[in-house]
């Protein structure tokens, strides 16, 4: 039997897509999103989508063991470009990752984040939680868990967007002026400010002026 794993907060299946290779059998997706939804029936379709979280039991719905739980629950309560409402938001569906931990009790987990989530509720955040990931059952039966951030004495583990980014992506892939302008904007009405180097893109962006297409032929 190959390794086995279940994905949540599925949506396109990046996961599943980087693994087929390798030959790893996705047990079952949670996804709710329309969009999503309809990619993973077509990509998917013997791999049955389990919808709501909330709503899943997962000892009734999944048969066997898991090695591995997969995904990144929603961010943006925790990310500092939001209104950081940390575990009162969007963000507080990472319980429900942790319920599923609890119930399948794979080997490993992987959970997906912002480094806002680190920094959250006061950086708070991993004192509030601990307690729930470590009775999760994955120190109970073994193994162990870590945190691939900033916070490890060197850095060599964290892996950051601008690492894999082209140098000169086409301008299509990039932010309007306008929608650079309007990020700005609505830091300053919420009186909170950017990462320096964010913020200095941003800026470079919003002050230049867009490229026409190139006529057609």
């Amino acid at each position: 039997m190959g390794f086995r794993y279940v994905s949540i907060f599925s949506g396109v299946e990046a996961a599943t897509l980087a693994w087929e290779p390798l030959g790893w059998e996705p047990v079952a997706f949670s996804e709710i999103e329309p969009f999503p939804c309809a990619v993973l029936a077509e990509r998917w379709p013997d791999v049955p989508n389990l919808g709501d979280i909330t709503k899943i039991d997962w000892k009734e719905e999944i048969d066997g063991a898991i090695d591995l739980v997969v995904g990144g629950s929603p961010c943006q309560s925790f990310s500092v470009a939001g209104k950081r409402e940390g575990l009162k938001g969007a963000s507080g569906l990472m319980f429900e990752y942790i319920r599923c931990v609890q119930e399948l009790r794979p080997r490993w987990f992987l959970w997906e984040n912002v480094p806002g989530a680190l920094t959250s509720e006061d950086g708070g955040l991993s004192d509030s939680c601990s307690g729930k990931w470590m009775n999760s059952g994955i120190v109970s039966h073994g193994e162990f868990w870590t945190r691939n951030s900033s916070e490890w004495p060197s850095d060599a583990a964290v892996c950051f967007l601008s690492d894999i980014l082209e140098p000169n992506p086409p301008q299509r892939f990039s932010l309007s002026p306008t929608a650079c302008q309007g990020i700005l904007n609505r830091a300053v009405k919420r009186g909170r400010s950017l990462p320096a180097e964010l913020d200095a893109a941003l800026r470079a962006q919003a002050s230049s002026t867009p490229l026409r297409p190139a006529p057609t032929q």
